[in-house]
């Protein structure tokens, strides 16, 4: 469904607290940059939707931030890491925000804005024909790639139940947690947190090979990741640490608070919260 590139990167672990590989100076105080993605690679209606779908994520990350649901993030997370995951959207909120994050901490280590992360739809690099979506330049060695990219499938443009928040209603989804609530945002969203400077800046630290939010391993068929809300609490269940490192965590705690609070003002529904899953 997702994937990273370690291998194709030839990435170098650095333990934490390695400045040796900083070595990508940016204009981190440049007020000018904006938070939309670079989206050079793709014009027309495409460009059209995948703006819509970054109007989308900042509704998503923002919704987080304002009101984070305690009884939905204990079927995600360990409680007591509620301030790490509160960081983590809130630095997303920052680096959608025009201009990005501002003086962030480990200056040189990028993305710190999403302009700095091209979007492109293509199928190339998309071997697998059941992956969604993958990033490059993740910025964990001196040779991650630039432009930071991320490229949007065949099969993750079209499988989507829908493409944009906005073409979905409760009644479509039900009153369970399942894969109808997702859309193209999120799946960004889930694209974003492969860039291993969204961890450094939320926890003000260098992050380690093994310490990165990344695809952790699960149950999920063919691919052997925590994917999807159920592998998602799963996973919380047997390892909690390891929750907080997966992606998708983050992803379905965020669309379950999303659409809690959507559901309790349409229509009577309401997301069981946590549970139960289809």
């Amino acid at each position: 469904m997702f994937r990273t590139l370690w291998a194709s990167e030839n990435v170098t672990v650095n333990p934490r607290g390695s400045y040796g590989y900083l070595v990508e100076p940016e204009g981190h105080k440049i007020l000018g940059k904006r938070g939309l993605f670079d989206l050079s690679l793709v014009s027309g209606g495409t460009a059209s939707i995948i703006q819509q779908a970054w109007v989308d994520l900042s509704n998503v990350v923002n919704v987080v931030v304002a009101n984070p649901n305690q009884n939905v993030l204990q079927n995600y997370f360990d409680p007591n890491d509620a301030a790490d995951v509160a960081n983590i959207f809130t630095t997303l909120q920052q680096m959608i925000a025009p201009g990005g994050v501002q003086n962030p901490p480990n200056q040189g280590l990028g993305p710190t804005d999403l302009q700095q992360i091209q979007v492109r739809r293509t199928n190339d690099g998309c071997e697998n024909p059941l992956v969604l979506a993958y990033s490059v330049g993740l910025g964990t060695s001196t040779n991650a790639r630039n432009p930071r990219q991320i490229t949007i499938c065949d099969f993750g443009w079209n499988v989507l139940y829908r493409r944009l928040r906005r073409d979905i209603t409760c009644d479509m989804i039900g009153p369970k947690i399942n894969y109808k609530m997702q859309f193209l945002g999120p799946l960004l969203l889930h694209e974003i947190l492969h860039f291993n400077n969204v961890g450094n800046m939320a926890w003000n630290t260098l992050l380690g090979a093994n310490e990165v939010i990344d695809d952790m391993p699960g149950n999920f068929p063919c691919f052997n990741k925590a994917y999807g809300p159920y592998e998602a609490m799963q996973l919380k269940q047997r390892d909690p640490a390891s929750a907080k490192r997966n992606n998708e965590n983050y992803v379905w705690y965020a669309l379950a608070v999303k659409h809690v609070g959507l559901m309790d003002s349409e229509a009577g529904y309401k997301v069981s919260e946590g549970g139960p899953v289809d």
